[in-house]
């Protein structure tokens, strides 16, 4: 037997299992990363938290996930931080899938 899962399942079933593993923009941007895929793939997926703890990880910003597997940014100066930000998250979508939360942060697929 199988069930629909809609956006709100899906985030409940976080709460319930992992209440602190995902902020509530992660777990939108998650659950529209998975729905996307099931439509472009044509196969349904089944619902594992647990798993999906285990291969996603929610960072402030892409410069800290970045940092995270060994970017180094150019410049720390203020007047650069906004280049900095957009080449970590560069980097990041070089290397793995992202999820860009905007002022949120990331989320990133462990690599």
């Amino acid at each position: 037997m199988k069930i629909t899962v809609t956006e709100s399942m899906f985030c409940e079933q976080f709460k319930r299992v992992r209440p602190d593993n995902f902020s509530r923009a992660a777990l939108e941007a998650l659950f529209a990363h998975f729905d996307e895929m099931e439509r472009d793939q044509g196969e349904e997926f089944e619902l594992d938290v647990i798993a999906i703890c285990c291969d996603w990880t929610e960072y402030d910003s892409a410069l800290e996930a970045a940092e995270s597997y060994g970017f180094k940014a150019k410049d720390s100066e203020d007047e650069r931080a906004d280049m900095s930000e957009r080449d970590a998250l560069e980097f990041l979508q070089d290397n793995t899938a992202v999820l860009d939360l905007g002022t949120n942060g990331v989320v990133v697929l462990n690599y």
